[in-house]
């Protein structure tokens, strides 16, 4: 059962990560439609998630919220690295393999770019996607998110290595964007 809600999009939630969310969490990164968009080699059992839940997740190190649609838990949404005094923000997500195409990347990528944006003065939130992920990578653009880089070769993923883009939105282009 998801935790506490946080904050609302259209259609997501975007609540606290709690304990019980560990089971959903680990099938859902585990499956190769998730996992291999997002460059997972390794497999990650429930032990390994509880130690992200207590480690990451509860540290005090930037924001990790689950993404719920219709109270079912469908992804995670994070921003691992904040610098407050510069007022920069990196972020990433990633939705369950049933999930995906239904809009909720979108809504939850806004709503927290808005809450980045509005509520922790961000000046700049940057994200990334593997080239090879054109879904990731079109969500990205379509919410005004511009690709600034690329970084070639980046990673190794399913035999091959692949570039990643590097994708960035002042808060003054966010407000503007409608």
């Amino acid at each position: 059962m998801p935790g506490a809600t946080f904050l609302e999009g259209d259609s997501v939630d975007l609540c606290t990560i709690e304990k019980d969310d560990v089971a959903f969490v680990t099938e859902a990164l585990n499956h190769p439609e998730v996992r291999v968009p997002l460059g997972i080699a390794e497999p990650k059992n429930e032990t390994q998630h509880e130690e992200w839940v207590e480690e990451e997740v509860a540290s005090d190190d930037g924001f990790n919220l689950l993404i719920v649609a219709d109270d079912e838990p469908v992804g995670v949404i994070s921003s691992n690295w904040m610098s407050e005094r510069h007022g920069h923000a990196v972020m990433s997500a990633w939705l369950a393999a049933d999930a995906q195409g239904q809009g909720y990347g979108t809504d939850a990528t806004s709503t927290f770019v808005d809450f980045l944006v509005d509520e922790r003065r961000m000046e700049t939130v940057r994200a990334e996607a593997f080239a090879f992920n054109e879904k990731s990578n079109a969500m990205l653009q379509s919410i005004g998110m511009e690709r600034v880089g690329t970084i070639p070769n980046w990673a190794f993923v399913d035999g091959e290595h692949h570039d990643s883009h590097i994708y960035a939105v002042t808060a003054d282009q966010w407000r503007d964007r409608n």
